[in-house]
């Protein structure tokens, strides 16, 4: 049932989509259909021969609901539009850089959910076994967390980056330093996931991968930061409503381990954290702006900042599109994992 919704929920977000398309001029459609000649940046070239033909072409002019069924045929072929900006398939361009945003969310990802659930579950334990005074453990978790919910991302990074040039000399941006791009852009060099981290290991080039993995230290803290303390916050949250049930007392009551009372609430309370974790994990699958700018990092939330900034359409046309995909997708995976926490709840 869940996968069923999913369908009419992507149609109508890609309705959506197109309809904010019908206020730009044919021309500039054109792009989502076909890749028109030298319409890199060019706009001058783009209304020239033969766009006007394309319009023709491929309709252009009609009503936006015949032109919708028209762009929806090319997207199901998997065809996002040619880039202005890259010159090239807009599918291509996003395949090419989701690598990099991927790579840092599998360094940070297990940081924030594992360690964010495991800190919560701790903290809120120590909060109720001193229920009549504070607990320095939990005082120091709560607090260390608001800290670091309060700190722009923009700000950490740019503090990081600042720390590390000026305190050390080290020049910690790009997901490469000189000789390992050059190494890997040369013929020696065979590309497996797109993943410098994992394609270093499989070439056997363990130089690389330390020069990668120290690269991506300064992002993960910055994007570990903010989106740890949520987690922790809100399993510490959930956590506690928890213990003080009834079934919890009760379990206390009849002498049960301590270890075999915290697993229910710990799975009880999974629920409101499932939740949050899913928007956090789509928000960075679909791109982080900020820290990917800050650190050079050209993943797919670099590509929006391009994008916009150099108004490449065709380009963020398609990124919305992938955005709705991966987002819808992981909310299913949600779905279906709160089938296996509840029962009582149908996939």
């Amino acid at each position: 049932m869940r996968l069923l919704s999913t369908i009419p929920t992507l149609f109508g977000l890609s309705i959506l989509i197109f309809y904010t398309t019908t206020f730009f001029p044919p021309h500039m459609r054109a792009a989502l259909l076909v890749s028109p000649f030298n319409m890199r940046g060019n706009w001058g070239a783009i209304i020239a021969d033969p766009v006007p033909a394309i319009i023709e072409k491929y309709g252009l002019n009609d009503p936006w609901p015949i032109q919708y069924t028209r762009w929806l045929e090319v997207v199901l072929q998997g065809n996002l539009g040619w880039s202005y900006l890259y010159n090239i398939p807009v599918t291509e361009i996003i395949l090419q850089s989701f690598p990099a945003t991927l790579e840092l969310v599998i360094y940070a990802a297990p940081i924030i959910l594992i360690g964010g659930h495991k800190l919560g579950v701790y903290s809120a334990k120590r909060a109720i076994s001193r229920a009549s005074s504070e607990d320095p453990a939990d005082f120091a978790v709560r607090s260390m967390t608001t800290i670091g919910y309060s700190i722009p991302s923009f700000c950490l990074g740019l503090l990081l980056l600042l720390i590390v040039f000026v305190g050390f000399g080290w020049v910690w941006i790009e997901r490469l330093g000189a000789a390992a791009d050059y190494f890997v852009h040369s013929p020696q060099w065979t590309y497996y996931t797109g993943l410098y981290t994992i394609d270093a290991l499989l070439n056997g080039e363990h130089w690389i991968f330390f020069d990668a993995l120290k690269r991506l230290l300064l992002p993960v803290i910055t994007l570990t930061t903010q989106n740890l303390a949520i987690i922790v916050r809100i399993t510490r949250s959930s956590m506690m409503g928890e213990l003080v049930k009834p079934y919890v007392l009760t379990a206390r009551a009849k002498g049960l381990d301590e270890r075999a009372v915290i697993n229910h609430p710990i799975r009880n309370s999974l629920a409101s954290v499932l939740t949050v974790s899913g928007i956090l994990f789509a928000g960075m699958l679909t791109g982080l702006i900020v820290t990917e700018y800050i650190f050079s990092i050209k993943g797919v939330g670099y590509l929006v900042v391009i994008a916009a900034n150099k108004l490449d359409y065709p380009l963020l046309v398609g990124l919305s599109l992938v955005f709705c995909v991966i987002f819808m997708g992981v909310n299913l995976v949600v779905d279906i994992a709160y089938a296996y926490i509840d029962p009582r709840v149908k996939p």
